[in-house]
């Protein structure tokens, strides 16, 4: 878990329609506490329903304020349902069960979730006696973990099966799925510091880096949380490794692994499967993490691109998160394959809706020592807020120099106008107020303006301010539909309107064998939905599918590759 953003969202008279359709999935009868509990103590990945659950629902309430109705009775009725080990499902005495392990990952790191948002110690101490149980005594095992290869991956379907046994393991078809454990190990040594905890994560990191994952066909989710995870342990403890192994992964994901939607492959060289919203939001939050270790505007371009096309279309109009079709060169056409996929997906999802919603904003704190932005390369001394991901709605910001509680307004991601309004300040001093550029605007055409004592700009989307109540600072760039190259022939193309890609719905003139030319002339025909024409065939958002109907959702087709 890195460390927690000094942001603090607050209710707000916009809302956020997406958040609360994910939070009226997640309290759907399908969760009620004993369907949940009976399978994560009987079903095939021990842990892993109530973990999700109890992860997704407890970072909901913590951005929303809401009440859950069925958290605190899941978490009371835990302890009973523990082997004597103190974790759920068999204690194995022969082979290590990979996917009990991935299950558990979650568990520990959704108790720890529930402790930070009630202060419940009883939490605490449940996720630590896993680690302690069943953690601790697997990764002593970690250097017989068999090579894995190509065909592993045959026997699963959208959930894993165990499919095989070797070296004192026994392995699923959602390949090194192991590598999740990291997800309640590196959790629980944010929370404990403790020693052990930290031999593990780096035993299991060993295992990360042994292996050809992309010759071996790994599960992206796998290989995504232990990158995402990874980079949390950099953060927690300055391990150059750890970084260096989070920026490979990611690496790969982004070569073999990602689609043309900017959603994830379930394996590495399977395009005939399907994607993975658990590992489309992976990448969401691995992308906000290296953009706030490197500050290289190519990490937060892709957590754009994720969010509204990958995650954006994975969200049905239900709240549930389903699969789509793989796109890419020679797979022009996103599609449905399964509207809700109840049994992870749409738990994971509701993760990724709160991490953005928490990641909104960064502060830098300054002082005479702090060192230089990363992304902005300005010197940071006065405290520093970056806009990062902008969004309608009110935050409270905590910095060194005071409190600030701001309401934003924004057009993003179909217009390039922000605005900020101060509507609270108990900062003596300036503040920075930075807001990114996408790598694909124009500083020279961007607006900036400073409203306030003394506020001056300093740079396209950089101000200096000291801010009052009734301050506003706006930030306006153009944003334009643009053609990009999706393949390495230069044969296929995208269109995007900035940072929304752009799909030809089927009609009159984009049947399944009709209209693979890039079209040349668009004409706006709902300028602020970014919704186009060409002749015959209307383009919009591959987002928008959340805006309909189910049963449109679920028949829902769209081309979002060209030919050139």
């Amino acid at each position: 878990m890195p460390p927690r953003p000094a942001a603090s969202p607050l209710p707000d008279d916009a809302g956020d329609p997406r958040l609360a359709a994910s939070w009226r999935r997640l309290q759907a009868s399908d969760y009620d506490v004993a369907p949940v509990l009976d399978d994560g103590v009987t079903g095939e990945w021990p842990g892993d329903l109530p973990g999700r659950l109890i992860l997704g629902l407890s970072r909901l309430a913590a951005v929303t304020g809401g009440e859950p109705r069925q958290l605190g009775t899941l978490v009371d009725a835990l302890p009973g349902r523990l082997n004597a080990a103190g974790y759920l499902g068999t204690a194995h005495r022969g082979a290590v069960d990979e996917q009990q392990l991935a299950g558990h990952g979650w568990l520990v790191s959704g108790l720890l979730a529930h402790h930070r948002l009630t202060g419940e110690e009883r939490s605490r101490e449940l996720a630590l006696g896993m680690v302690e149980g069943l953690f601790l005594p697997a990764a002593a095992r970690l250097p017989a973990y068999p090579r894995r290869r190509p065909g592993d991956d045959s026997g699963g379907g959208a959930s894993g099966s165990l499919v095989a046994e070797g070296g004192g393991w026994r392995l699923s078809s959602d390949t090194y799925c192991v590598f999740i454990a990291l997800e309640g190990l590196v959790t629980a040594y944010a929370a404990t510091g403790d020693r052990a905890s930290a031999d593990a994560v780096e035993a299991l990191a060993r295992l990360v880096d042994r292996d050809d994952l992309v010759a071996a066909r790994a599960q992206l989710h796998a290989t995504l949380t232990a990158a995402r995870c990874l980079h949390d342990f950099h953060e927690l403890t300055g391990s150059r490794g750890a970084l260096a192994t989070a920026r490979r992964l990611y690496d790969l994901y982004a070569a073999y692994g990602r689609t043309a939607n900017a959603a994830t492959w379930n394996w590495f060289g399977r395009a005939d499967s399907w994607t993975e919203p658990c590992a489309v939001t992976d990448s969401l939050i691995l992308a906000l993490g290296l953009w706030r270790t490197t500050g290289e505007v190519r990490y937060l371009d892709d957590a754009h691109a994720i969010e509204h096309n990958g995650l954006g279309h994975a969200q049905k109009p239900h709240g549930g998160f389903g699969l789509d079709t793989v796109t890419g060169p020679g797979r022009p056409w996103l599609s449905n394959v399964h509207m809700d996929a109840a049994w992870c997906c749409s738990m994971r999802g509701a993760v990724a809706l709160a991490e953005v919603r928490e990641r909104g904003y960064r502060v830098l704190p300054g002082g005479p020592d702090a060192e230089p932005d990363a992304g902005s390369g300005l010197n940071a001394r006065p405290d520093t807020v970056s806009v990062d991901l902008p969004r309608d709605g009110t935050t409270r910001l905590d910095l060194p120099g005071g409190r600030l509680v701001l309401r934003q307004r924004t057009g993003w991601p179909v217009t390039g106008r922000t605005e900020l309004e101060v509507l609270r300040s108990s900062v003596a001093g300036r503040v920075r107020f930075v807001f990114p550029l996408p790598s694909w605007a124009d500083p020279a055409a961007t607006r900036t303006t400073a409203g306030g004592r003394g506020a001056v700009v300093e740079a396209p989307g950089v101000l200096l301010a000291a801010p009052a109540a009734g301050d506003r600072y706006t930030v306006e760039f153009p944003v334009r539909t643009r053609a990009t190259q999706e393949s390495d022939d230069g044969r296929a193309a995208a269109l995007r309107h900035g940072s929304l890609l752009l799909g030809a719905l089927p009609g009159a003139g984009a049947g399944a064998d009709a209209g693979p030319a890039l079209p040349a002339e668009l004409e706006p025909v709902h300028p602020g939905r970014a919704r186009y024409r060409c002749g015959d065939v209307e383009l919009a958002p591959v987002r928008d599918v959340f805006d309909g109907t189910g049963q449109a959702a679920a028949g829902h087709r769209s081309r979002v590759l060209f030919d050139t």
